[in-house]
C-alpha cells in the first residue's frame, strides 16, 4: 500500500514530534484542546453582544476590531441586571479564561523544548534580549492537557448559556449553576499557567 506524499509527510512529522517528546496521545489531545478553545473563543463574541445588549444586525459590531482578550474583559465585568451570583460565575470564568489563554499562547506560539516530556516556552530571553511581551511556558504531559481541555470545554458551555439570555428567562439560573465548575476550572487554569513557578516552589 502506497501513501500520497502529504500523508507520508504527515506521518513522518507525527513520529518526529514523538521523538522530540510529544507522544502521539498528547498530540491528539493538543488537537482536542485547540478545537475546544476555538469553540469557546468563537462563541465568546456572541456572548459579548448579549452582555452589552448589542443589536448587531445590519451594523458593524463593537467586537469587529477587538480581540478575544478584550472580550474576556467584558465577560469579567458581567451585566448590571444579572444576579450577584451569576456575575460571580462570569468573573470567575473570565479569570480562568485569562490563565488558559496564556497557556494556549505558550503552547501554540512558543519554542519547543525537547525532552522525555517536551514543553514550550514563549518569549524567552535566551540571548539577553529585553521583552515587553509576557513570558510563559506550557507543560504538555497528559494531566496538563486534560486540565486544559476540561477548562476550555466548561468555558464553552458557560458561554453558550450566556448567548441564551435574551431567549430564556431561566438562563440566569443556569449560569448560577456553574458556580462550582467555574471555581474548579479557575483553580486548574491558574495551575496550568504557573506550573513552572509552582514546581520550583518547595512546598509544591
Amino acid at each position: 500500500m502506497t501513501f500520497a506524499t502529504h500523508t507520508s509527510n504527515a506521518l513522518l512529522a507525527t513520529l518526529k514530534l514523538k521523538e522530540l517528546g510529544i507522544s502521539i496521545e498528547v498530540q491528539q489531545k493538543i488537537g482536542v484542546f485547540a478545537v475546544t478553545w476555538g469553540l469557546f473563543e468563537s462563541h465568546l463574541e456572541r456572548a459579548v453582544w448579549v452582555l452589552r445588549n448589542e443589536q448587531v444586525e445590519g451594523t458593524r459590531p463593537s467586537t469587529d476590531k477587538t480581540s478575544a482578550h478584550k472580550w474576556i474583559e467584558v465577560l469579567e465585568s458581567g451585566r448590571n441586571d444579572l444576579t450577584p451570583k451569576a456575575n460571580y460565575v462570569l468573573k470567575t470564568a473570565a479569570l480562568a479564561a485569562k490563565d488558559l489563554m496564556s497557556y494556549r499562547h505558550s503552547l501554540f506560539h512558543g519554542y519547543l523544548v525537547p525532552g522525555d516530556t517536551a514543553m514550550f516556552i514563549r518569549n524567552p530571553s535566551w540571548h539577553g534580549e529585553v521583552r515587553n511581551r509576557e513570558c510563559g511556558d506550557a507543560y504538555i504531559d497528559d494531566n496538563m492537557i486534560d486540565l486544559a481541555i476540561d477548562a476550555s470545554w466548561v468555558l464553552f458551555t458557560i458561554i453558550m448559556s450566556i448567548t441564551k439570555l435574551t431567549e430564556d428567562v431561566n438562563t440566569v439560573i443556569l449560569i448560577e449553576s456553574f458556580e462550582k465548575e467555574a471555581k474548579r476550572i479557575r483553580s486548574n487554569a491558574n495551575e496550568i499557567r504557573h506550573i513552572a513557578a509552582l514546581m520550583n516552589y518547595e512546598r509544591y
